[in-house]
């Protein structure tokens, strides 16, 4: 029997959003422009006049990110490309290998990071949808062109941004110009993930490192096959405290001291409760290194006495949130930005590969051959996505 109320407690946050949502445009739906069914346009006006004052007033360091922005895009595609095609080869012939393409959504357990909170995803997809349009519209004025809407707009239940320049008069300008407004989103959407990890780094990081102790580390899961930890009925969840016998408050200082060991070495793992001795596996991959056979591991901690109680309980809390939510910040910021990238027909990448083509070969042959290459690598990206699930099941 369905739990009903169990499941409206744990998305109660998701109900409420799109409920929400959906109050907004029953409202405004005169407003509305709806595309092939499901792409929903709400235009506004809101941030013209803030893109026409920074435009203006940063012309010459908004054309120059630009450029450099142009180049870091195609950049950006070979390599977004490249890595495609091989994930894609790499699930097809080695049957361990996971994928390295997934939808990033709200309570999806992404290995080394852990299940993406709801409030986390929409305030980062926020961000990264005004700095990428925003840049686009930004771009654009520092040339003089001319932005007539900004709006939000939705794909079913995703949610996005969009800024509405003057395409006709986009497509009569230089090359460089085009490309530098159509690359400006995804080279922002990475700057702004450059930024995030920066901040994480080297500030609000530090900050809570100074405010807990550590314990050790834990793990969620093996790796599929019968390695050490598995052998040995080490659970999930243990926490392991040092190895031979030497204590090992984070992981780092734990494989380091396994760095030079080989397959079938025997080792001492130190837990809370008990050491169990094991001999180390062969790595899959290098035959001449071992292995654990452990995934998704964490360090543990616990916070200082300082800082469990009154306000700094509060300001412990809230960094640990900031932390957090940098992490996501810079995961979704650098996957989006990526992923517009990507050769196909409705992300900027396909836009400036339409471009390119269309002044290597013609309009019209530059546009057959555009529409080849966008419906190859949708194949590549839904097989990416795909694929690996179906053999799963076989």
């Amino acid at each position: 029997m369905v739990d009903i109320l169990g499941f409206l407690t744990q998305y109660a946050a998701i109900i409420i959003f799109y409920g929400v949502i959906v109050a907004i445009l029953i409202a405004n739906r005169k407003k509305l422009d709806v595309q092939a069914k499901f792409i929903i346009l709400f235009r506004m006006k809101w941030g013209l006049k803030w893109m026409d004052k920074y435009a203006a007033k940063y012309r010459e360091w908004v054309i120059l990110l630009g450029y450099i922005g142009m180049g870091a895009g195609f950049v950006g595609v070979i390599f977004i490309s490249y890595v495609l095609i091989k994930n894609l080869w790499d699930v097809i012939t080695i049957p361990e290998a996971s994928s390295g393409v997934a939808l990033v959504l709200p309570g999806v357990n992404v290995p080394g990071m852990g299940v993406l909170p709801f409030w986390y995803w929409i305030i980062a997809i926020f961000i990264i949808a005004i700095v990428h349009e925003f840049s686009h519209g930004i771009v654009a004025r520092a040339h003089n062109l001319k932005v007539k809407n900004t709006g939000i707009v939705f794909f079913g239940p995703i949610i996005g941004a969009f800024v509405e320049p003057d395409e006709k008069k986009i497509v009569k300008e230089k090359d460089i110009v085009q490309y530098s407004i159509l690359a400006a989103g995804a080279f922002s959407n990475i700057l702004l993930a450059i930024f995030a990890v920066l901040l994480l780094t080297f500030v609000s990081m530090p900050l809570q490192q100074a405010m807990i102790e550590p314990t050790g580390f834990t793990f969620d899961s093996y790796v599929e096959g019968n390695y050490s930890f598995a052998q040995n009925g080490i659970i999930p969840g243990t926490l392991i405290t040092g190895v031979n016998g030497i204590e090992t408050k984070t992981f780092a200082p734990f494989s380091e001291s396994l760095f030079c060991t080989l397959p079938g070495e025997e080792i001492t793992i130190n837990t809370v409760n008990k050491d169990y001795k094991i001999a180390l596996g062969e790595n899959p991959d290098n035959k001449e290194k071992s292995f654990l056979g452990i995934k998704e591991i964490r360090n543990e901690f616990n916070i200082k006495p300082k800082y469990t109680t009154g306000m700094w309980n509060v300001a412990y809390s809230i960094l640990a949130w900031i932390n957090g939510f940098l992490k996501w910040l810079f995961l979704l910021s650098l996957g989006i930005g990526l992923f517009n990238l990507l050769p196909l027909p409705i992300v900027d990448g396909g836009r400036m590969a339409q471009v390119f083509l269309q002044k290597l070969k013609g309009e019209e042959k530059g546009n057959s051959m555009y529409q080849k290459v966008g419906m190859f690598f949708l194949f590549v990206l839904i097989m990416n996505l795909v694929l690996p699930w179906l053999m799963n099941l076989f």
